[in-house]
């Protein structure tokens, strides 16, 4: 019994131990992975890569190992491993999203030491171009970077002979404003401080701005950057007045900018508000709001010596439908060019060129669409280096399509994208590191599509969804119902806008609003564009509550007389030049006269008075609708339902009584006077 008792405590105090040992291990270090344990904390990242390798040079990576766990890593190699390259571009992309290791012999390794939870090892590899891919003469080795448990697929490009015809690479740089609500709406401090953000110091659009295009470079203009508001009306209360003083200053700083840094033949002005050229020509309601907005754009490009005859669909289609919609909608003195991504073609076993035609003969400009998702991924200077590596690995097997021919590429970002403006810098200048690629001319790029063959043909939508590199486009905010409900709001303007005291001014302030409803932009973000809708909405339209007319009953005693109505203003704006049209739906009351035209105060009423004139006693409704000068009318008609009593309709049952008394009493007196006769004879 003594015995196992004590092999009992001695058991127990040994569980206590080993239990206390758990408990402050944590306090005294995290233990280290052993070096076959699986790790799922390590984060490999590249920082440097050289591009491209001659063949009697060494290539070099850098990068860094981040333990991203709670435990210490164990001490690990860095390898850099070869692959067989694939002779498949839309191989590419594949190989380069694939993070697991690969099998084969390392042309270099880098032992790292323990790495504690949050800390980083960087580590170098070199490798000569003898051990790369010996059967390339211009083009991309295909090298995994990778411990045991992770890997980063990338790119070394090698260069040992020239044999081929570099390809042209020209960059388009969108100028686009962000799909803020903010930036639209009243005027006030929220929205100043919307475009301080947008394109104020340091903002993406100055950046992107701060130097003039290259000669390989195409600015892409939305239009409203180069605009201004307009200045605040005298009588504006001054925290709005300082406001939008505050507004125009900064929108001034950019458009100075801009201009002064713009280069007409490097310049494509975009349709005012970058509308969606794509919805207009969906929807007829849709085309009557762009065609306006079409031909801002080329007045503004004529202003600014820049070009306006490409048009851009959102969604990238480019059949030979939509091509003769678009030319309709354009209606300019030359045919547009559309621009389109390559992925809307069908392939035909090469990469089209940056300008080319559809077999209906449009006119065409072709973004890449593999590198064009490239710089849109484009989120900070840190993901230059393997964009770079792609860009070389993409290019090469461009080039191994036709060697010897002269070809042009064209790169722009997605619509959607915001890639960051240094990254994309940074690879728009790697065109000199890579040797096949050489500085396109803008020039050059845009006389290419009449100078093409007429044999690119269009994918459906269908087709382009289906494709692997094809992207669905967004639906259009613009459909058919909502453009006409943006019209009806336009003829809202103009119709407020025409009896208001500050007519000139307020519609030079919502007018440019409505118009931004027309941009592409809102495509990705349609619950925003309905919102400013709706505000805008609201502020264009005189409600049944902002300006009432008195109804009712009314009495009206005399044979002629005054009728008042009694109109009130419930704005916060005077109303000028109203028009007070009554009419009496019965004939035998009849309105004399039509009154002046009525000005109110915000907020106040008037009493309009009208001569009129009662022939007979009754009830006569008297619609009353207030109107513009023009005609059109600010309010739903009030009624007022007369109930007429004249004065000289009492003289007429005078008249009438006492004649029918008359005619009794003489009848009673013919009838009377016989009889009395008749008596008297019988009395003789």
């Amino acid at each position: 019994m003594a015995a196992a008792r004590r092999r009992r405590l001695r058991l127990a105090t040994t569980a206590t131990l080993v239990l206390a040992l758990l408990v402050l291990l944590p306090s005294a270090g995290a233990l280290p992975l052993s070096p076959g344990e699986d790790s799922t904390d390590a984060e490999l990242t590249l920082t440097s890569i050289t591009p491209v390798v001659e063949d009697d040079g060494s290539a070099t990576v850098q990068g860094r190992l981040t333990n991203t766990g709670s435990s210490t890593l164990a001490p690990t190699e860095v390898d850099l491993v070869p692959r067989a390259a694939s002779t498949k571009r839309s191989d590419i992309a594949t190989w380069a999203e694939g993070e697991s290791p690969i099998e084969g012999v390392a042309l270099d390794s880098a032992e790292l030491d323990e790495i504690a939870p949050g800390e980083s090892e960087t580590f170098t590899l070199a490798t000569q171009a003898t051990e790369l891919s010996p059967e390339l003469v211009a083009g991309a080795a295909w090298v995994s970077i990778q411990t045991a448990d992770t890997a980063v697929h990338t790119f070394i490009g090698v260069h040992r002979t020239k044999e081929y015809e570099p390809l042209d690479v020209v960059w388009g740089v969108p100028l686009l404003l962000p799909n803020d609500r903010r930036l639209f709406g009243a005027p006030s401090s929220g929205r100043t401080s919307a475009w301080e953000e947008a394109v104020g110091e340091d903002s993406r659009l100055d950046r992107l701005t701060a130097e003039a295009p290259d000669s390989d470079e195409v600015w892409l203009l939305d239009p409203t950057l180069v605009s201004l508001p307009p200045e605040p009306p005298e009588a504006t209360e001054e925290e709005l007045a300082t406001a939008m003083d505050s507004e125009r200053s900064v929108r001034r700083e950019r458009s100075t900018a801009i201009r002064d840094r713009l280069v007409g033949e490097r310049t494509l002005v975009l349709p005012e508000s970058d509308a969606d050229v794509a919805a207009g020509a969906d929807s007829e309601a849709a085309g009557d709001l762009i065609r306006p907005r079409l031909r801002g754009g080329r007045t503004r490009a004529g202003n600014l010596g820049a070009r306006a005859h490409v048009l851009w669909p959102t969604d990238g289609l480019v059949t030979d439908q939509r091509a003769a919609d678009l030319e309709r909608l354009h209606a300019g003195p030359e045919q547009p060019t559309l621009l389109t991504q390559s992925s809307s073609l069908v392939p035909g076993g090469f990469t089209p060129t940056g300008g080319a035609r559809t077999t209906g003969g449009t006119p065409l400009l072709v973004s890449d669409t593999t590198l064009s998702s490239v710089v849109g991924d484009l989120s900070s200077p840190a993901d230059l280096p393997l964009a770079r590596q792609r860009l070389v690995a993409e290019t090469s097997a461009i080039l191994q399509e036709r060697p010897g021919t002269p070809r042009t590429l064209f790169v722009v970002p997605d619509r959607g994208s915001r890639p960051s403006p240094e990254a994309y810098a940074g690879l728009r200048e790697a065109t000199s590191e890579i040797p096949w690629l050489a500085k396109g001319s803008t020039t050059n790029l845009f006389q290419q599509p009449a100078q093409a063959s007429a044999d690119q043909v269009p994918r459906s939508a269908d087709k382009i969804t289906e494709s692997p590199t094809g992207q669905s486009a967004p639906p259009p905010f613009l459909t058919g119902g909502r453009a006409a409900a943006i019209g009806e709001d336009e003829r809202s303007v103009a119709t407020f806008a025409s009896v208001r005291s500050d007519g000139t001014t307020w519609r030079r302030t919502v007018d440019p609003g409505l118009d931004q409803l027309t941009s592409a932009r809102w495509r990705s973000t349609p619950f925003a564009a309905v919102r400013l809708h709706d505000t805008l909405s609201r502020a264009v339209t005189l409600t049944r509550d902002d300006l009432v007319v008195s109804s009712g009953d009314v009495n009206f005693f005399a044979d002629t007389g005054r009728l008042q109505i009694t109109i009130v203003n419930n704005t916060d704006v005077e109303l000028a030049n109203l028009t007070v049209d009554l009419a009496s739906d019965n004939p035998s009351f009849r309105i004399e006269d039509h009154p002046d035209p009525v000005t109110i105060g915000p907020g106040g009423r008037q009493t309009v008075t009208v001569q009129a004139t009662a022939l007979a006693a009754g009830q006569a409704p008297v619609r009353v609708l207030v109107t513009t000068p023009r005609g059109e009318e600010l309010t739903h008609p009030a009624t007022l339902r007369v109930r007429m009593r004249p004065t000289g309709a009492a003289i007429y049952w005078v008249i009438g009584g006492t004649a029918a008394l008359l005619l009794a009493a003489g009848t009673w007196r013919t009838v009377r006077r016989p009889r009395k006769q008749t008596v008297n004879e019988d009395e003789a």
